[in-house]
């Protein structure tokens, strides 16, 4: 049976353009010609140059900065103990170890009780039916739902049935209660498909939070301001964690081993983060590619007529071999080659529809082609870069000699579709008028005669849709292992913070990017 929850562009396959079942997308047009031809007018981002300079390809992050002195690394050990040791004391009262356990995603530092927050929420789940819920709040109701469906647990949303009334709508008694309006706003956001209530519970929490936000007292206030701009499940974990410190310490409950232990984390993994970016920058990646167009080698023979060379795709592979020596020479095993690259014919075959795509996109932008929306979604989505960042994201981890989840890769997965479709429709709604190739608007506006506005609504509607599709594969059991998955959330979770309100802040930085990337990788936390 057909699935009509998405159009047809929602759920095309990657990399589906090809030389046989896309004739027209063949380009016969070299780059040579491409760059030399006197009607062709190089399109440029007109990107601002950096603030920070080079001053992250000239870190040099020596491993005593991301090393505490001893006594500093048993006091962080010790504090741990004590974090590990509250979530299990708050075992016999569910409220308080849910709102601990919350408190700790919210600090970045769930990473590092695992294990701790699993065993917690599986006790929860499993004690479940004989929990009476029935006389608990709704914002406990709903941060149970939260913590628990987020943890992939199956958990069903016919428990807020109980806060409407007979005719469907929600009880009137609830506008009393911000705190559980704001509760049931973020548990909404995990919805899947079929929770018809909880489309309509994040309907009614969004009204009715925007016209109180304003009447509410800190840091309750704070907490919807930054819930209605952007919800929990779309954060960034650690990007939030900076800001949610400053409120946490003002709370008169919070736990001071926790907060201390937030801090000295964050400020331990900082210059890792820096050393990280430093190697980024400066990788061999970047001096392969740069090799590769000094010697005209594209440009002489890059061509994506079918059976004809692409020296490109040869780039990609090398980008790929020299990744996987790399993983080796740092501790990895042989099986990362094996895994990534594979048998020679289907690595070829892999590389060769990668680099295709942009060259489809070159050929729409001289030839001026507005494509339909099919045709666009197809190359679009594998352009945003997701499942090529996926790749190399699985092969950093360390514990992944997995040849299973490759193969799970290669088929497609769902969750890889709509992570690309988040950020490729927030991209393109934040900057399709910047004067480049056609995007996704113009192609919908084109072919369906609608306006900018109709457009902009359907796509806000398609991400939506997306976001279902993803919170539908962290449902246990799951295809693959949960950080796996998360790997994919991220990249979502990416493009909401570099897309909001169609606004471009990846391109064009602005003081919330800045900002953003300061408290990341430059200011340490005070302690």
């Amino acid at each position: 049976m057909r699935d009509y929850r998405n159009p047809p562009w929602m759920s095309a396959p990657f990399y589906s353009v090809s030389p046989t079942n896309a004739p027209s997308y063949k380009i016969k047009m070299s780059i040579d010609h491409l760059a030399s031809s006197p009607d062709t007018n190089r399109q440029t981002a007109n990107y601002q140059s950096s603030i920070w300079a080079n001053s992250f390809i000239l870190t040099n992050t020596s491993d005593d900065e991301i090393t505490l002195p001893a006594h500093e690394m048993q006091q962080l050990e010790d504090l741990k103990e004590e974090v590990r040791r509250e979530i299990m004391a708050a075992a016999s009262d569910t409220s308080k170890q849910l709102k601990f356990i919350n408190e700790v995603h919210h600090l970045g530092v769930a990473y590092q009780f695992e294990k701790d927050i699993e065993e917690a929420l599986q006790s929860i789940y499993e004690n479940n039916h004989v929990t009476n819920y029935m006389n608990q709040d709704l914002y406990h109701v709903s941060l149970r739902f939260r913590l628990l469906r987020q943890q992939g647990f199956i958990i069903l949303c016919d428990i807020f049935n109980k806060y409407k009334y007979e005719n469907g709508s929600f009880k009137e008694s609830l506008l009393n209660d911000a705190w559980g309006l704001l509760g049931l706003y973020e548990a909404a956001h995990l919805r899947v498909w079929g929770e018809d209530i909880l489309d309509e519970a994040l309907a009614f929490t969004t009204t009715y939070l925007k016209s109180m936000v304003e009447h509410l007292q800190y840091p309750l206030a704070e907490k919807v301001t930054q819930a209605l701009y952007r919800p929990t499940g779309k954060r960034l974990e650690r990007l939030e964690a900076r800001p949610f410190m400053s409120v946490y310490q003002e709370e008169a409950s919070h736990s001071n081993a926790l907060l201390k232990f937030a801090k000295l984390d964050f400020n331990l993994v900082q210059p890792l983060y820096k050393k990280e970016l430093s190697s980024i920058s400066r990788c061999v990646e970047l001096e392969l590619f740069t090799e590769a167009i000094n010697r005209k080698e594209l440009a002489l023979s890059f061509r994506v007529g079918y059976g004809q060379r692409k020296s490109a795709s040869r780039i990609h592979e090398a980008m790929l071999l020299d990744s996987s020596r790399s993983l080796q020479r740092n501790g990895g095993d042989g099986k990362y080659r094996k895994i990534i690259l594979g048998p020679t014919s289907k690595r070829s075959s892999r590389m060769k529809k990668s680099v295709q795509v942009y060259m489809v996109e070159a050929k729409w932008l001289h030839g001026k082609f507005i494509p339909t929306i099919e045709e666009y979604m197809d190359v679009a989505q594998a352009s945003i870069g997701v499942p090529m960042l996926t790749i190399f994201s699985f092969m950093a981890m360390r514990e992944m000699e997995n040849k299973e989840v490759f193969d799970w890769f290669r088929q497609d997965p769902k969750i890889v579709r709509a992570s690309s479709n988040i950020i490729r429709i927030m991209d393109d709604l934040a900057s399709h008028k910047k004067g480049h190739i056609a995007s996704s608007i113009e192609c919908y506006m084109k072919q369906h005669g609608v306006s900018e506005q109709q457009t902009y609504d359907e796509f806000h509607q398609q991400i939506e849709k997306a976001w279902k599709d993803l919170n539908e594969e962290f449902l246990r059991p799951t295809a693959v292992p949960m950080h796996f998955l998360n790997r994919l959330l991220n990249f979502a979770q990416s493009g909401d913070v570099m897309y909001k309100d169609q606004k471009d802040i990846f391109s064009h930085l602005g003081e919330v990017m800045e900002n953003n990337i300061s408290m990341l990788l430059i200011d340490p936390v005070p302690i």
